[in-house]
């Protein structure tokens, strides 16, 4: 009894066609870090301009959100998993944004 199992298996694992991995380029590579990059010196670029501090603090933060988006798309490999995985992903930082709105409205409301 114990043999038939397998031997059952091993029929299925023989039917399955082998899983195609999406390689990816050091073009690809090469094109995320420069992206990566020129973002940064902006972020750098923009500490001294003087536009206000809450302006640049924004702009800073949402220039940090496109690098964040990037990473996890591309260097985590987010763009070739599948899209339930990208959802889920979407959804904790969207409950780590709800939770810093929420704090942030507490203590401006004190």
């Amino acid at each position: 009894m114990d043999l038939l199992i397998p031997i059952v298996l091993s029929h299925k694992l023989m039917q399955m066609e082998p899983e195609k991995k999406k390689t990816e380029s050091y073009k690809l590579y090469l094109t995320t870090f420069i992206i990566l990059s020129v973002m940064t010196l902006l972020a750098v670029c923009l500490t001294h301009v003087r536009l206000g501090a809450p302006l640049v603090v924004g702009i800073i933060l949402l220039v940090a959100a496109v690098q964040a988006i990037i990473v996890l798309r591309y260097n985590m490999h987010l763009k070739f998993h599948d899209k339930i995985l990208t959802i889920f992903v979407g959804l904790v930082f969207s409950v780590i944004i709800l939770v810093i709105l929420v704090t942030m409205l507490d203590f401006v409301n004190r």
